[in-house]
């Protein structure tokens, strides 16, 4: 299984959450509470998107069959990669 990479958006969300929370400071023309929480939600669909792709995506199924005394026994097992 991969790593998930969650740095990029832990920076991001600190750097959004400092702007929206903490800063105030003023920008003629730019709400920067505004932007910190643009920046906030983007770590958010960043982090969800990282964890959906690194989900196991690939099944292998195995099946073992035996056939002794007349009888055929099955058992299948599923398992992720």
């Amino acid at each position: 299984m991969r790593a998930i990479r969650v740095g990029g958006p832990i920076v991001l969300a600190v750097i959004g959450l400092i702007l929206a929370l903490a800063v105030s400071d003023a920008i003629p023309g730019v709400d920067l509470t505004m932007v910190g929480w643009i920046l906030f939600g983007a770590a958010l669909v960043w982090l969800a998107i990282e964890v959906i792709m690194n989900r196991p995506r690939t099944r292998v199924t195995e099946v073992h069959e035996s056939r002794g005394g007349g009888d055929a026994m099955r058992r299948e097992e599923q398992r992720d990669i």
